[in-house]
């Protein structure tokens, strides 16, 4: 009995079917792959979002004085680590002074510290970029602080 070659069968079963049919399960196939790479790329992103999530504490003293603070995110400025502090402050009351920005590590040891001068009127609101030493490198376990 003889056998037939590999190539040979791949063709005999490619030409079976009719060439819409094989295009379809090509678009079909290429669908179910492009959707399950979104959902990977979307879950990948969710878990990065919410592993570097750094908690901010506000020091009670700013918070009487008006301060709240919103959305803060830790990126990186030209020097490629992570040590730069943006937070978007709400100023319920008139406020002149310095607000200083501290960075803890997991061991809470201070690696970091930097101060800003700030003038604000009230149910003013800005974003404040608190530029870090670039030896500072604020991890998903760091603490902040904005006294």
């Amino acid at each position: 009995m003889k056998l037939y070659s590999p190539i040979f069968l791949f063709f005999l079963l490619l030409f079976s079917c009719s060439s819409e049919s094989v295009k379809e399960k090509i678009n079909k196939a290429g669908d179910v792959t492009g959707q399950a790479i979104g959902e990977f790329t979307e879950g990948v992103s969710s878990g990065v979002e919410k592993a570097f999530d750094t908690k901010v504490l506000i020091a009670d003293g700013l918070k009487a004085q008006g301060i709240e603070c919103g959305k803060t995110t830790v990126s990186s400025d030209s020097s490629a680590t992570d040590n730069l502090l943006t937070v978007y402050v709400i100023f319920n009351q008139d406020f002149s002074g310095e607000i200083t920005a501290k960075a803890f590590d997991k061991v809470n040891n201070e690696m970091g510290r930097i101060k800003l001068a700030v003038n604000a009127k009230k149910d003013e609101s800005r974003y404040l970029e608190f530029h870090f030493d670039p030896h500072t490198n604020i991890d998903h376990d760091s603490k902040l602080t904005i006294e």
